[in-house]
């Protein structure tokens, strides 16, 4: 037997101690410097300072690759809203069916399956970090740490009166209404041969188009909680496993850029990798928003139709329980990088946070360093190393049997 196979995980102080909060702040404090919205210089330099932090830290294997991206996901959003609307104006009875298939596309855009109008629009370079924490003799597994590092535009999309009613929903059911129920309804309806109710679904898409194209000119949130604060708790973890390092379990940091943009870095970071990671021996534990001040949640499903894998919330569920730390279940409005990954057949638990069921200061120029909850901070850190060490512990009794 390989000496370190019966090394037990539970006895790892690093993982089992507090988190360094006053780093975690600082690491923020650098992050909302910049302007991190996709493919500009804000982005560019979150990497570097991403980079030199994982090289400070020991972090073997650092790389910063490019991804072609818009800044936004309101290009291929509007490029649905434009064909819908043309179509919705034909009184031709093809139309109808070519406007239903608009309405499916629209879907698929936005919860990440298929992107095809973001190939025909313009676009930059977008950034990513990526790293490796080697395993402690032999890998046997492969433990993924996400946590996207790029900024959102803000806009009147996003006000709170804008967002209310999803998230009074959210506060009561804990299901908040997908971000773009409004417009995909909208498609929908402008597929239906009643030319009146075509007529109202143009001038719903009309207006959904006017605050997509505000929002993609809006400047970036300062995004502090929206995901410096993922981004730090993801460095704190990274810190305790190469202090620490998981018995047989190769750790591999991702921090994507493009997620605001439509989950862009994530996806570069899967076709390059993804071949490399078998399903059956890996976890992907994702940090987003993780600094509301609220509790720490697990996302079950995200947008409309992205459903994450149950065995990876239920084992959220159980860790959760061994630190007496509550952990709500919800659904949450948009697509996180974990859902991305879900759709490869990737196992993924999404951790993030919510105030009144919602994530705090989201998109908003409120998210600020002040507004951080750095108790939700540690209590996601506790959380997700737990995560680690119980899916590793549970790998190692298998393999005893």
């Amino acid at each position: 037997m390989d000496p370190i196979a019966g090394e037990d995980v539970d006895s790892m102080g690093d993982l089992d101690g507090p988190a360094d909060v006053d780093l975690m702040r600082r690491d923020v404090e650098e992050l909302v410097r910049f302007d991190r919205r996709t493919a500009g210089a804000g982005e560019r330099a979150s990497a570097r300072y991403l980079g030199e932090r994982l090289g400070g830290l020991g972090v073997k294997d650092i790389a910063n690759p490019t991804f072609r991206s818009q800044s936004s996901w309101a290009p291929a959003h509007l490029v649905h809203l434009a064909l819908g609307a043309g179509l919705a104006a034909l009184p031709h009875p093809v139309a109808r069916w070519f406007g239903a298939t608009v309405a499916g596309s629209y879907e698929l855009e936005v919860s990440g399956r298929l992107q095809w109008a973001r190939r025909l629009l313009p676009a930059r370079r977008g950034v990513s970090v990526w790293a490796r924490i080697p395993a402690a003799g032999r890998s046997r597994r492969t433990l993924v740490l996400c946590a996207h590092h790029d900024a959102a535009h803000m806009g009147a999309v996003w006000h709170p009166y804008a967002v209310a009613a999803s998230r009074r929903l959210a506060a009561t059911t804990g299901h908040a209404v997908p971000s773009h129920a409004i417009p995909l309804t909208a498609l929908a309806a402008a597929a239906i041969p009643s030319r009146r109710i075509r007529i109202a679904a143009g001038a719903a898409l009309a207006l959904s188009a006017t605050l997509m194209v505000q929002s993609m000119r809006s400047r970036t949130a300062p995004g502090a909680n929206d995901n410096a604060s993922g981004v730090a708790a993801v460095l704190e973890l990274a810190r305790q496993f190469v202090s620490s390092p998981l018995p047989e379990t190769t750790v591999l940091v991702v921090f994507p850029g493009g997620e605001e943009a439509g989950n862009t870095g994530i996806k570069d970071w899967l076709h390059q990798y993804r071949r490399q990671l078998d399903p059956e021996h890996t976890l992907v534990i994702n940090l987003d928003s993780v600094g509301s001040r609220g509790p720490v949640v697990v996302s079950a499903r995200e947008a409309l139709t992205n459903t994450l894998s149950a065995d990876a919330v239920e084992r959220a569920h159980r860790a959760a329980a061994e630190l007496d730390l509550d952990l709500e279940q919800v659904s949450f409005p948009n697509a996180t990088d974990a859902a991305i990954m879900t759709h490869t057949g990737l196992p993924a638990v999404s951790l993030l946070s919510v105030e009144d069921g919602w994530v705090s200061h989201l998109h908003r120029p409120s998210d600020t360093l002040d507004n951080v909850d750095w108790t939700t901070v540690s209590d996601a850190v506790r959380l997700a190393g737990q995560i680690a060490r119980t899916w590793v512990r549970d790998a190692q009794d298998v393999v005893a049997a």
